[in-house]
């Protein structure tokens, strides 16, 4: 075969090639328009805990660990930076290490994680929800992914979400349904948003939601304010049946309105927007820290004092609770684009 043919044939299969992935894009597309989060299903529980009982007082840290991928020296692009994943597997290694290393300095008898990750494309095939598991030896858990492009083959297909680790005993874990963006992400999968929820049954049964809620949607559309809504119609139903309810996570909604200086172009702010307060029942109340921003501009890599930072990370809790304390960790942006906040809660 002469060199003009062979190159044809090559150009050929080339061709064969990409129409086949168009096929199989189009295809995720088509499946993910008609998917919808179940409104309630069971959620799998792993390992075993090493605390006998549940007390009165619980420990609970929130942490979006942003794919062990948001480390200072990322953007990302649907924040108008650039990135589409990290810029190196030793990056993800060298994330993965210090939230490992963080975790386990942390004390706490729940951990709600956000933006846990199978090995994907995204994190160069590394396993961050394993390292979670190996980074807390001694506490059971459940994981649910909320980005999930089905139909998509390896090494393209990519699972992140929230995970909950518990040392105490769970009676149950399930998970329910939340209000979806009415369009796709790139045009081939839509987050499937839920309430992570695991059930301690005590004398004193705590419900514990694990959440993260939209971020790019419209102020037209109100995904995040339907969001709050179900939420609250939820938790409110379980503190009427006598339970306490703690509902935590990266809510993408600005918490506390405090000024941290920054030189950001306002237009990188487009998606922040307050949680509504008409939306928060009398008697219930939020466990934040205001002398730390818990999420930073992503448009751009971190550098303090210009990309914008707030606080959108934290606790809801019910009527019959009390907060103990509350504290974030100032860890400067260092391997997330989030901080942790740490809480101690008190059963009334």
């Amino acid at each position: 075969m002469d060199t003009d043919n062979k190159r044809g044939l090559a150009g050929m299969l080339w061709l064969g090639l990409l129409l086949l992935l168009v096929a199989l894009l189009a295809g995720c597309a088509v499946a993910n328009r008609f998917y919808v989060p179940p409104d309630l299903e069971t959620a799998e529980i792993q390992g075993t805990p090493a605390a006998p009982a549940a007390p009165d007082r619980l420990s609970l840290t929130t942490w979006n660990v942003g794919y062990a991928g948001m480390g200072a020296e990322s953007d990302f692009f649907l924040d108008l930076g650039t990135q589409r994943r990290p810029l190196s597997g030793a990056l993800v290694d060298r994330n993965l290490a210090m939230i490992q290393d963080t975790l386990a300095g942390l004390d706490s008898d729940l951990f709600l994680l956000q933006e846990a990750a199978r090995p994907s494309w995204v994190t160069y095939r590394r396993d961050v929800l394993g390292g979670l598991v190996t980074a807390l030896p001694g506490y059971a858990w459940t994981f649910g992914p909320d980005v999930n492009t089905r139909f998509v083959p390896p090494p393209f297909n990519v699972q992140v979400g929230n995970a909950t680790f518990s040392r105490v005993p769970l009676a149950s874990a399930e998970r329910r349904g939340l209000p979806l963006e009415p369009t796709f992400e790139l045009g081939l999968f839509r987050k499937g948003y839920r309430m992570h929820i695991v059930r301690i049954d005590a004398d004193r049964a705590w419900v514990i939601v694990n959440i993260h809620l939209s971020t790019f949607d419209s102020a037209e559309d109100d995904v995040r304010g339907a969001q709050v809504a179900a939420l609250m119609e939820f938790a409110q139903a379980e503190y009427a049946r006598g339970n306490h309810v703690v509902i935590g996570g990266d809510w993408n909604l600005r918490l506390a309105a405090v000024d941290f200086p920054h030189t950001s172009d306002e237009r990188f702010e487009f998606w922040v927007r307050d949680f509504p307060e008409d939306a928060l029942p009398e008697g219930w109340r939020f466990a934040i820290d205001r002398s730390v921003p818990t999420v930073r501009g992503a448009h751009a890599p971190y550098v303090a004092g210009e990309n914008f930072t707030h606080i959108i990370d934290g606790f809801l809790v019910s009527p019959n609770v009390r907060v103990a304390s509350v504290a974030a960790s100032n860890l400067g942006f260092e391997f997330t684009d989030h901080h942790p906040v740490r809480v101690e809660l008190v059963a009334r």
